[in-house]
């Protein structure tokens, strides 16, 4: 599976970083492709939790289901799909002088087998890459502004 690993400084508290990303309800203003979340069991606070997500990478729409698999507040935060695309991402927030260091992973397979590769070597994978860096510049704008 194809994993996507970026990072960016942020001058504010490991706290506040970790409470503002791991919000649903603040992820469609920040996370570029996700339309909307809904948590659909659970606290929104714990591992277990289960959320619902519209997201957009590419030409259509997709339902993504996924369980909460780490929550550790301030340290990390972690989901995996139940359904939709298969995936799994993680967020980790490192205290630094001057704020915390983020670092977001996604490791995801490509759907349509061989062809689906393909279409993610040429395309897909830096369409992704493109828009985690855009969503965590927009994390940090929405932070230190």
């Amino acid at each position: 599976m194809p994993l996507i690993r970026k990072s960016i400084d942020i001058a504010a508290s490991p706290q506040n970083v970790f409470d503002y990303a791991t919000d649903s309800s603040t992820q469609p203003d920040w996370i570029t492709f996700i339309r909307e979340v809904e948590i659909t069991s659970g606290d929104a606070k714990s591992e277990g939790t289960t959320d619902r997500c519209l997201f957009k990478l590419g030409p259509r729409a997709q339902t993504l289901d996924a369980v909460w698999t780490e929550y550790d507040p301030p340290r990390s935060f972690a989901r995996k799909a139940t359904s939709g695309p298969e995936m799994e991402g993680r967020m980790t927030f490192e205290p630094r002088d001057d704020g915390t260091y983020v670092e977001w992973t996604v490791d995801y397979r490509p759907p349509m087998g061989p062809l689906g590769a393909l279409i993610d070597a040429l395309f897909m994978n830096r369409l992704f890459q493109n828009e985690m860096e855009e969503s965590l510049e927009s994390l940090k704008a929405r932070l230190e502004g």
